[in-house]
């Protein structure tokens, strides 16, 4: 096996700069509009003199290293530095505010923080009296930071300037160093997302990531030639697989946006093969595909209306694993040149060989038309703690997240929660002994979800574990199946779906997607000035309360939403109402909102909150709004 002699992420890129040098792309960065390669020698050499920079400056084995920015060069070549003279990344998400950033940095005592621009050099201003221990605050992008004369700071070239001479006063250190590495080692920290508790820093070995990696390589073949688009934060495990342990052991190039909002045009101009997107952003994508065709000239959408089932047919066999007749073959055929194509290509999806979604929880619907479009899907069940479980390949089915992946085994407890075991398992979590001997119990992880493996030796996955509800009439409820598939709906922004064991029946709090639910109201003529007032439009309710019924036709008995309120606001992660990666904390919520809650079973038709205004100044006020409360069985 190839990781058994390179056995961490700095062997293997010391391996890849001797093997294609400066020949091949290793990364590629879009500036002022133009796209700039580095190749697999610059690479290694900026990864060894930043972390040779980093000893210059007082790094010493061990010590955790804060990174946050957004998705760069300077973030991987600053990761990989790290590792390389034994320290250890802590991958942060770059929207956590200051007040995160200081538990994160309490909890392991980061030695130093590497910071992409002004903004995360801000929050670490903001903070450094408490943390007496910092030894420097690193940049990349100096932008706005040319004023600032604070000791901490350091700029990213400035450090490799300075390991460029420790190299010359020390040349065999960074070899010895690299060497020393071992697979087993702690490679980085990443947390969890702290949808119930505080987050808890999970441990992950080079040898964790690179066996998950070699293993969904064997289901779906990675090329040197291949193309990555880092898009992912660094503090999230699929950007680790993909963009910087899959990149590394495959050879392909990575490549980087100019902006955070330029993301979606360079995906275009580059045209990765493959790319992870999470199920928010596929439903976001399919939203986005019924918006546009709905407002488009007559003859698009009679072209839709024409193709879009001859996809659906294809896909339904596809799923099924059976070969379509040959005039099917045909008319899907026509059907990509004359659309699918088209729609493939204005998402820069145009060459991929495969794409993977965290299959828990993208609806079904979803999985149907991406498929029917001619996106080579794959459903990937993971986690921060198991990089790799469960991958369909291209035996998809909507219903399942595939099988477990070579090396990896799974089972279901007599409670019904999904164990795991092999070398993807992490370490534990940092600093938490006593949760790491909750969660690995005899070599098994538990992951705390529900599911079941079907006759096929697919897995199956609910939901959470403790978020399966026995309502009072005795059927089983699992939210997140509920809201998976209410957000393939492009009105709907997201849910949260209540099922309490003391009530008889399901409700939900819907915030709705206030771009194309404004389109909507646009188009028919409905005036509204502000969020909170299109949320309580009659006609918008209605419009809600069909996307819900929709979806309550397919669900069993009882289990379908029978009260629902649309929010005034969207979630926000900054309240504390979502995670980084925009999962949704749901005892938080379900506290903040209990007496909105509460009010949908105890009869009443509305309901007064008040709502907190922020101004551009900072200012904040608060005022009044009014809900309404919907039953489903209600006529609009």
């Amino acid at each position: 096996m190839e990781i058994e002699k390179h056995d961490t992420f700095l062997k293997l890129l010391r391996r890849n700069a001797g093997r294609w040098g400066a020949t091949r792309v290793a990364m590629r960065q879009k500036k002022m509009g133009i796209w700039w390669p580095h190749s697999w020698s610059d690479y290694y050499a900026s990864v060894r003199h930043f972390g040779l920079g980093l000893v210059a400056l007082g790094l010493e084995k061990g010590d955790r290293v804060s990174l946050i920015g957004d998705n760069a060069p300077e973030g991987f070549i600053g990761e990989l530095g790290i590792q390389a003279v034994g320290g250890v990344p802590v991958g942060l998400y770059t929207d956590a505010v200051s007040e995160e950033l200081l538990f994160f940095a309490r909890h392991t005592e980061a030695a130093f923080a590497i910071a992409g621009d002004q903004e995360q050099v801000d929050k670490y201003l903001d903070i450094k009296d408490k943390l007496p221990w910092l030894k420097r605050i690193i940049y990349w992008d100096p932008k706005g930071l040319k004023h600032y004369d604070d000791p901490l700071l350091a700029s990213f070239r400035s450090v490799i300037r300075l390991g460029e001479q420790y190299a010359q006063e020390h040349p065999a250190l960074f070899d010895r160093l690299v060497d020393e590495g071992k697979g087993d080692d702690l490679a980085i920290i990443l947390y969890t997302s702290g949808t119930k508790s505080l987050p808890k820093g999970v441990m992950l070995s080079y040898d964790n990531l690179l066996s998950a990696v070699e293993a969904v390589m064997q289901i779906d073949p990675w090329t040197q030639d291949g193309r990555v688009f880092s898009h992912l934060p660094l503090a999230w495990v699929p950007e680790q697989i993909s963009g910087v342990a899959g990149a590394l052991l495959s050879g392909c190039s990575v490549s980087f946006a100019e902006e955070p909002e330029t993301v979606n045009e360079d995906i275009r101009e580059i045209g990765p093969t493959l790319i992870f997107y999470g199920s928010r952003l596929w439903e976001s994508l399919t939203s986005t595909i019924q918006v546009r065709i709905s407002e488009s000239t007559f003859l698009k959408r009679l072209v839709y209306r024409l193709c879009l089932p001859v996809g659906y047919r294809w896909a339904d066999l596809y799923m099924e694993g059976r070969t379509p007749a040959g005039w099917l073959k045909f008319l899907f055929v026509l059907s990509d040149r004359v659309l699918f194509r088209h729609i493939r290509d204005e998402m820069g999806l145009s060459r991929l060989r495969f794409a993977w979604t965290s299959g828990s929880s993208l609806s079904p619907s979803s999985y149907r038309m991406l498929i029917a479009i001619g996106i080579p899907l794959r459903s990937h069940y993971a986690s921060s703690e198991v990089p790799a479980v469960c991958n369909s390949g291209t035996e998809l089915r909507v219903e399942t997240v595939g099988r477990p992946v070579p090396g990896v085994e799974v089972k279901i407890s007599e409670q019904g929660e999904i164990l795991v075991r092999g070398r993807p398992v992490f370490k534990g979590y940092y600093k938490d002994p006593e949760a790491s001997r909750e969660a690995l119990k005899d070599g098994w992880f538990h992951t705390g979800d529900a599911g079941f493996i079907d006759p096929s030796g697919h897995l199956v996955f609910l939901d959470r574990l403790s978020d399966i509800t026995e309502i009072t009439t005795g059927e089983k409820v699992a939210p997140q199946h509920i809201e998976s598939r209410l957000r393939f709906s492009p009105y709907i922004r997201d849910c949260i779906v209540i099922a309490d064991a003391k009530k008889p029946y399901v409700t939900a709090i819907i915030t709705i997607n206030f771009e194309y639910v404004g389109r909507w109201a646009e188009m028919r003529a409905i005036p509204y000035t502000t969020f909170a007032e299109l949320s309580q439009n009659k006609e918008v309710l209605d419009l809600i309360r069909a996307e819900i019924s929709g979806v309550n036709k397919i669900l069993p008995n009882n289990t379908g939403i029978r009260k629902f309120v649309v929010l005034h606001k969207e979630f926000d992660a900054d309240e504390a109402e979502l995670t980084r990666t925009r999962k949704l904390k749901r005892e938080f919520i379900q506290k903040s909102y209990e007496n909105l809650i509460a009010a949908m079973y105890d009869g009443r038709d509305e309901i007064s909150v008040e709502a907190l205004v922020k101004y551009r100044d900072g200012r904040t006020s608060k005022t009044a709004t009014t809900l309404s409360i919907q039953d489903t069985r209600q006529r609009g």
